[in-house]
Formats: structure tokens, C-alpha cells, sequence
């Protein structure tokens, strides 16, 4: 006859094997270019302000010129991957050329995936010449 612990073990073991056999899914966090523009990238991830749902993170300025009025779309997904909503965001001020800034965009839900992309945004003047972006 088995010890009792032996017999947990082994219950443990048969229990937990299924699970070890699924996919390992991939990070929460993300980081990609922008569509708009490869100088613009993205890293974010699913987080909680006040035990609500937001998408944080930074855009990045890759570029000599900084970047405002930078704005993004959230995208929220279910678990087939379709859009079951989508929620408007901006960062505060200017992105420096060279840094970072960061964001933070409510959800109203929560989703099983999410897509965020930069839709628009304008290269700011250094030197008073003009200029735009998107």
C-alpha cells in the first residue's frame, strides 16, 4: 500500500499534467511599431487603476523631432480575436525625440486580448519652421 503522501503526489502530478500540456501564452505586454509611423513605437500592457480596466504604457519617439497631440486607439478582443469594442486615448503633452511618454487609457470592459495602435499625431517645430504629421 502507497504512503499518503505519495498518493497526493501522485494526484497532484495526474491533475496539474493536462495543464502543463497547453500552449504557454504569450506576454501581456506588447511592444510594436506604429502603422502610422516606424518612428512612433508601442509598449503596453493590460493593467487596473482603481479596480478598473486600463491599457498603460509608452509611446516611444525614435526620431529628431518630438511628437504631439498623439493619439491612440484601444482596441478590446474577445477570445476569437474579434473587436467587441474600441476606446479613443492621447498621451499628455509631447513625446521628446529620443524618449518616451507615457499613457494610460481607461477601458469601460475588460477583454481576453487587446490591440492599441497610434492613429494620429503632429511632428512639433523646433525651429519655427512648420510641419506636420497625421
Amino acid at each position: 500500500m502507497r504512503k499518503p503522501l505519495e498518493l497526493l503526489l501522485l494526484a497532484a502530478a495526474v491533475l496539474l499534467s493536462p495543464a502543463m500540456l497547453r500552449p504557454i501564452l504569450p506576454a501581456a505586454a506588447l511592444s510594436e511599431t506604429s502603422s502610422v509611423d516606424r518612428r512612433l513605437r508601442l509598449d503596453w500592457e493590460p493593467g487596473t487603476r482603481r479596480g478598473r480596466p486600463v491599457i498603460q504604457g509608452y509611446v516611444y519617439n525614435d526620431y529628431l523631432r518630438p511628437a504631439s497631440n498623439v493619439r491612440l486607439l484601444v482596441e478590446v478582443l474577445d477570445a476569437s480575436g474579434a473587436v467587441t469594442a474600441r476606446t479613443f486615448g492621447f498621451v499628455f503633452g509631447v513625446v521628446p525625440f529620443n524618449d518616451r511618454s507615457y499613457f494610460e487609457v481607461p477601458l469601460k470592459t475588460p477583454g481576453a486580448s487587446y490591440r492599441v495602435s497610434i492613429t494620429a499625431f503632429d511632428w512639433k517645430d523646433v525651429c519655427g519652421a512648420g510641419g506636420g504629421g497625421m
